[in-house]
């Protein structure tokens, strides 16, 4: 059995093994050159500001996280914008601001950890049923809680088929697509950040299930699709930014 998965996964093993750290070769990227790092997007002039987020206090995160299960069948109930705005505050939004941090006046921190602070993790939005945001795919654009506009119209029934035929990746309020761009962990770490952005965004996939536990909405990683497919739609490379999770977001079916 060992040696089959050996001669099967040998070439997976190996670009792992290219991420390995040696006492005798540390890759140190390139943060030590004179250029900045790879800059964060902003969004463009149509984007639409977010209202401010709505925190509930005093609840119990040991009962969210016990109780924590992948939901599948949701409700026809929409989200309102001021949930989403909550949701998406809480899952990847900006929690603080630091001075002088890689030459920049203020760099933001966000609601999840991330290796070096560097924020690889890019989200993406699909809008099915989100009150006062009309349908379409959105670049959610931490820097100032806003969603950028990429399309327009309902996308559900596409990403459940990129998604192979997963109807509830499309049957939800809406679907979040997390990506790497992680040409910014690289640009400290080498080759290693290909790892350290995969943690970043499992980080970053966690905490929208508590996110959406606090809200009393439901959520379901999905790893399994056609990235080809997905990066298409989304209008990235697949090589410098690379889609890791679509997770659907909604209400569940028996609330």
């Amino acid at each position: 059995m060992y040696a089959w998965l050996i001669k099967h996964y040998s070439r997976i093993v190996e670009l792992d093994r290219r991420t390995w750290l040696r006492r005798d070769r540390v890759e140190r990227g390139v943060a030590y050159r004179v250029e900045p790092m790879p800059p964060f997007r902003e969004g463009g002039g149509k984007r639409i500001l977010l209202p401010p987020p709505k925190i509930p206090r005093g609840v119990d995160a040991s009962e969210i996280l016990i109780n924590r299960r992948s939901i599948r069948d949701f409700s026809n109930r929409p989200i309102d914008i001021e949930t989403l705005s909550s949701l998406l505050h809480l899952a990847f939004g900006v929690t603080r601001w630091e001075r002088g941090v890689y030459g920049y006046r203020l760099y933001p921190l966000r609601s999840f950890p991330s290796a070096g602070a560097l924020q690889p993790v890019e989200v993406y939005i699909s809008a099915h049923m989100v009150e006062g945001v009309p349908q379409g795919l959105y670049r959610y654009v931490f820097l100032d809680h806003s969603l950028d506009p990429l399309k327009e119209g309902y996308y559900g029934e596409t990403l459940a088929e990129i998604a192979l035929s997963q109807d509830h990746v499309g049957s939800s309020a809406l679907t979040v697509i997390i990506t790497i761009l992680w040409a910014r962990s690289a640009w400290k770490y080498g080759s290693r950040g290909y790892k350290y952005a995969l943690l970043d965004a499992g980080f970053a996939g966690e905490n929208l299930y508590i996110a959406s536990g606090i809200l009393g909405l439901g959520t379901c990683a999905v790893g399994a699709f056609y990235e080809e497919e997905l990066c298409e739609l989304l209008g990235i490379d697949c090589i410098s930014e690379i889609p890791v999770l679509i997770m659907p977001v909604g209400y569940p079916s028996n609330i």
